[in-house]
């Protein structure tokens, strides 16, 4: 499981400093760290809400609900408190398979291919002169794979040839993996996105809150 948090530094005794110096009546004043806590949590959201919408733009997923999906590392926020000013995006997920991007299957004479970003292309999936090829393994799910000599399978071999002929390959076979959800929202282009984002956010949360409580006086 890869995991991936956002760590961008706040300044927090300054935004509180700031929050007071534009209150003028001293309860409002005290109610400072519960005004930048609760801006900390709604940029939060924003922010979780916006790196999803990114990865999704700088990765050729074909299926772009991965991005979304809890169990494959979608983005959780875990909120701020008055006593404790820091709010964390984070993102817990496998690796997924390279099929979970754009590909192209192999020929008789050629190897399967793969993009994974956008900005990229379809590149043939082939090392050491070994190609890589879909196959469908026993319990129902294709993969692109890659054999992996030396390796052999040592037990089942038996139940291979009767699958594949006694001439069967034997050799052990890799399935291809590709960049975890924590991964492609922990790509540079979309942190330093989400670092503008932030800062943006941020301050308009506080001075949003600040004119509802300068409004009401």
């Amino acid at each position: 499981m890869s995991e991936q948090e956002t760590f961008l530094q706040i300044d927090t005794d300054a935004e509180i400093a700031a929050i007071i110096g534009k209150l003028n009546k001293l309860p409002d004043q005290i109610a400072a760290p519960n005004i930048l806590k609760n801006a900390l949590n709604a940029t939060a959201r924003k922010v979780r809400k916006q790196i999803v919408k990114d990865a999704a733009g700088q990765y050729a997923i074909k299926d772009k609900s991965i991005l979304k999906q809890e169990d494959q590392g979608a983005p959780k926020v875990y909120t701020a408190s008055a006593a404790d000013l820091a709010a964390t995006i984070r993102s817990r997920g496998p690796m997924q398979d390279i099929m979970a991007f754009m590909t192209k299957p192999n020929s008789d004479t050629g190897a399967a291919a793969a993009k994974v970003l956008q900005s990229g292309t379809l590149t043939t999936l082939e090392a050491g002169g070994l190609k890589a090829f879909v196959t469908t393994f026993a319990n129902g799910h294709t993969a692109i794979v890659q054999r992996h000599p030396p390796a052999e399978y040592s037990t089942g071999r038996n139940t291979r040839a009767g699958r594949y002929g006694e001439g069967a390959d034997m050799t052990k076979i890799k399935k291809l993996l590709s960049p975890a959800v924590p991964h492609m929202l922990g790509n540079e282009k979309v942190m330093a996105q989400s670092e503008t984002l932030t800062y943006e956010t941020l301050q308009a949360e506080i001075q949003k809150r600040i004119d509802k409580i300068t409004a009401a006086q």
